[in-house]
């Protein structure tokens, strides 16, 4: 969006240059949209800007005093190794996915590799992802020695339910869909062609905790889900996972 100047008898105005990405095939074209008058000078042209240097930015994560709170009661306990919150956040967690079960992880990849192997996937079985994800969706498939199919993406940035159909081979055994930024791939789609062929589905939710698909909560769409409490994600205890099933 670049800004353009024209010299008139006011003096210099300057035009937002809007432009839109027209996808033809393997090539991205630049799509003119619209020009608007700019009432306000942006920073980089000598405005104001909207941060001045003691202003920050956020930081992730963020805490306050429950967090420390937690913590706090956590090392007071000294019951550091399967004790009661585990068990407390998993039966919160099912609730609020909406599935019956929930079991906690150390990590995300961790949730995926368990999960991969409770559907029955083996080494040397293929098992269908995108390729527009977080490395761990495809490590998971790795370590458990079985063979992962890249199945690209669809506008939406979650994968391509008519791809899926065209991939599957006598060897697929499960397909992880990613609901790639919290927006929920196309389940209707993809348990028909997981129903069809006999084929399980494994969610990776770790973007889309809170996310639903026509009432039901991500992670109880397919046979099971998988979430990550990572650094970056929405809920985080620094690391750590969840499966969830019915």
């Amino acid at each position: 969006m670049p800004c353009l100047g024209d010299n008139n008898s006011r003096g210099r105005i300057n035009w937002l240059v809007v432009t839109a990405w027209r996808r033809s095939g393997m090539v991205s074209r630049s799509v003119f949209v619209a020009a608007y008058p700019l009432v306000e000078q942006p920073a980089v042209l000598g405005g104001e800007p909207v941060r001045g240097p003691e202003k920050s930015w956020p930081r992730w994560p963020m805490y306050d005093a429950a967090e420390l709170a937690a913590v706090h009661a956590v090392l007071e306990s000294r019951k550091w190794f399967q004790g009661p919150r585990v068990a407390r956040f998993e039966d919160a967690f099912a609730r609020f996915q909406g599935a019956r079960y929930c079991v906690a992880c150390n990590s995300g990849t961790a949730a995926l590799e368990i999960a991969l192997q409770a559907v029955g996937v083996k080494p040397g079985d293929e098992v269908i992802v995108p390729p527009y994800t977080f490395v761990a969706t495809v490590s998971a498939v790795l370590r458990i020695g079985a063979v992962p199919v890249f199945v690209d993406v669809d506008e939406s940035w979650c994968i391509d339910p008519d791809r899926v159909a065209d991939a599957v081979t006598p060897k697929t055994r499960a397909i992880v869909p990613v609901h790639f930024g919290g927006r929920i791939c196309d389940m209707d789609r993809l348990k028909d062609i997981a129903a069809d062929r006999g084929i399980k589905i494994v969610e990776d939710a770790c973007h889309a905790w809170g996310g639903r698909w026509v009432g039901r909560g991500a992670g109880t769409l397919g046979d099971c889900g998988v979430f990550s409490f990572q650094e970056s994600k929405n809920i985080t205890g620094g690391e750590g996972g969840a499966i969830v099933t019915n």
